[in-house]
């Protein structure tokens, strides 16, 4: 039979300098050896710890991607963080959905702020601009060959031809109204008729 972790309490296999696995790491690095091991809570416990719950959008404080999206160890292997929180509150997401955040923040975590969607309704919900746009609107450029704003919007792989303006708001207003009709899923768009 193994001995018992040195530390106070624990009654894990030792493994090395009289520590369980849990116990030596903690010790090298320095971190506090009396916190719960994560093999002694429940997944939604170590989720939820890594959420800072405000009025509005849920913030994950943990691990990021570079885009922003939050991601979660689970089941032995990086999920998003949305999708798991989705999941539980509300059930399986079908294959080939997505889950679409609704407050445009890729690191909320709030299932009220999530709604399925296929990808091309969720790639209806931009926030704005493309980067390389020339005019800071989504669906707005500037026409040097007519010396006018162009309008335009994107919707499952075809462009559409708005129109010609000679103010960059009526513009702006012209494509947000094209939107409005034709893409349900693009709330900055129907927030604004709101």
């Amino acid at each position: 039979m193994s001995a018992e972790c040195t530390h106070p309490g624990c009654e894990r296999e030792q493994y090395r300098i009289g520590y369980c696995t849990a116990h030596r790491n903690r010790f090298r690095l320095g971190k506090d050896m009396d916190a719960p091991h994560r093999s002694d809570i429940t997944p939604e416990d170590h989720f939820w710890a890594k959420v800072t719950k405000a009025d509005g959008c849920w913030e994950w404080t943990a691990h990021k991607s570079i885009d922003g999206y939050a991601n979660f160890w689970y089941r032995n292997s990086w999920l998003r963080a949305h999708r798991v929180s989705y999941e539980w509150a509300r059930g399986p997401i079908p294959t080939g959905m997505q889950v679409d955040h609704m407050c445009r923040n890729p690191g909320c975590v709030n299932p009220e702020h999530m709604r399925l969607a296929t990808n091309a309704l969720n790639s209806q919900n931009r926030s704005g601009a493309y980067s390389n746009g020339t005019s800071g609107s989504r669906g707005v450029s500037w026409s040097k060959r007519s010396r006018k704003w162009q309008a335009y919007a994107t919707l499952n792989r075809k462009r559409t031809y708005i129109g010609l303006y000679d103010d960059i708001e009526d513009a702006k207003a012209a494509v947000s109204q094209w939107r409005r009709i034709n893409m349900p899923y693009s709330l900055m768009d129907q927030e604004k008729a709101a």
